[in-house]
């Protein structure tokens, strides 16, 4: 389970989003590696009485005054250092690798966390089929909550990547994805954070799972008609039929 979904705190949840002015003090070029990735604007704003320190990312140009919306905030990890608010123009959609990527200079990783306004999780549907029989792995976090195999997308990895490397942590397996199936819904953590889920589809053999408990509390090889009564949520039990149909469809093919 995130940071997010076990530490976001009341006063996080009404800056998050939100859309404040912010008065500019300086500007700074952002780099990626060793390529320019844009301008780092820094400024400061009055919120609930108090100065809060602001960084502005996704302008192309410096600027004096700035108005958008809070993406992230920093949060010092030794609670020494005030929080420093990550803003960006409104609906300007950005994850945390991105963040970590720029701001590595003036938030080292190993001294900040971040509390962001958008997350994306990326996964895999994974099946097998044993004389005729076709079965689906379903995993239970530590939150108790039954889906596929799927985690947060790190630095420089694309969602393929990232449905991969979660799928072999989770599950000991190392497999390829099947062209042609990739989805994907949105939902709210806590109410207010901003989840995507991507999910693709693999084939597996049931040998080869060698789940890893640090990773996952249970996990269950079940039919697609056991599957659809467990999954907890509509929109996996969505995903799955569309797998399902998805895999029936290239038997047909085939």
């Amino acid at each position: 389970m995130s940071f997010n979904e076990f530490n976001a705190t009341k006063s996080t949840r009404s800056v998050l989003g939100g859309v404040y002015d912010v008065t500019v003090t300086g500007t700074y070029f952002l780099y990626s590696g060793r390529k320019r990735a844009g301008l780092l604007n820094c400024g400061k704003l009055i919120h609930a009485l108090k100065q809060v320190k602001v960084f502005i990312i996704g302008t192309n140009e410096p600027c004096t005054s700035f108005r958008g919306q809070v993406v992230a905030i920093a949060k010092d990890r030794l609670e020494e250092e005030e929080d420093v608010w990550i803003m960006a123009p409104e609906r300007t959609i950005v994850y945390e690798p991105r963040l970590v990527s720029l701001l590595e200079k003036y938030l080292p990783a190993d001294r900040y966390k971040y509390v962001c306004y958008y997350e994306k999780s990326c996964g895999a549907v994974m099946y097998t089929e044993t004389d005729g029989i076709r079965k689906f792995i379903l995993i239970t976090n530590i939150s108790g909550h039954i889906g596929f195999p799927k985690g947060h997308i790190e630095i420089g990895e694309d969602e393929e990547q990232t449905a991969l490397r979660e799928v072999y942590e989770e599950t000991g397996v190392k497999t390829q994805l099947i062209k042609g199936f990739r989805e994907s819904y949105n939902y709210l953590i806590n109410g207010f954070i901003k989840k995507k889920a991507v999910y693709y589809l693999a084939h597996f053999n049931a040998e080869d799972v060698k789940m890893n408990i640090m990773e996952i509390s249970e996990y269950r090889l079940v039919t697609y008609e056991e599957a659809l009564s467990i999954l907890n949520f509509k929109h996996d039990r969505d995903i799955l039929t569309k797998a399902n149909e998805f895999i029936d469809s290239r038997k047909s093919d085939s």
